[in-house]
């Protein structure tokens, strides 16, 4: 095609497409007003606890639990040092006083240098206390580290403690 013969065809092309309308921007919608959601209507709680030694072992570790609302379920992560190697430990979450009954969480083993790292699923969780929590890692009846549980404020969840306004 002949250098004039081209520009002319992109010259009609142009014009076409102008006068049909085209590259002009649609008429928007202004976005629908978004609700928020009130501090315990996230349906995932995060919390924390730093462990502490309760005993004659120096352990030292950290959990971190996740309630998902929706599921039921309450993940529970935790990694601990300076344990009995081999040893077998337990995890029980304690509410405060005239709360219900402990809940056994799960249970892990330390490697052989007294490590342990352990994830598990606790199905049919239907609520946490609101505060006054804590968790305890034992071996056997003996505590060998214990530490209060803390909720993380996650997005528009903020713990029962803090003021409103």
């Amino acid at each position: 095609m002949k250098p004039y013969r081209m520009m002319t065809w992109c010259t009609a092309a142009l014009l076409a497409a102008w006068a049909s309308g085209c590259g002009s921007h649609p008429a928007v919608a202004p976005a629908a007003k978004r609700e928020t959601a009130s501090p315990n209507s996230s349906p995932v709680v995060v919390a924390e606890v730093l462990l502490s030694p309760q005993g004659s072992l120096p352990v030292t570790g950290s959990a971190t639990m996740l309630f998902n609302r929706q599921t039921e379920t309450l993940t529970v992560s935790v990694n601990a040092a300076h344990l009995a190697p081999g040893e077998r430990y337990e995890l029980v979450l304690l509410a405060g006083p005239g709360a219900e009954a402990p809940r056994a969480l799960g249970a892990f083993q330390a490697d052989a240098r007294g490590n342990a790292s352990s994830v598990t699923v606790v199905p049919q969780v239907t609520s946490l206390p609101s505060s006054g929590w804590r968790l305890e890692m034992a071996s056997g009846r003996t505590v060998v580290a214990a530490g209060p549980v803390r909720v993380v404020p996650t997005g528009s969840q903020l713990p029962n403690s803090l003021p409103s306004q």
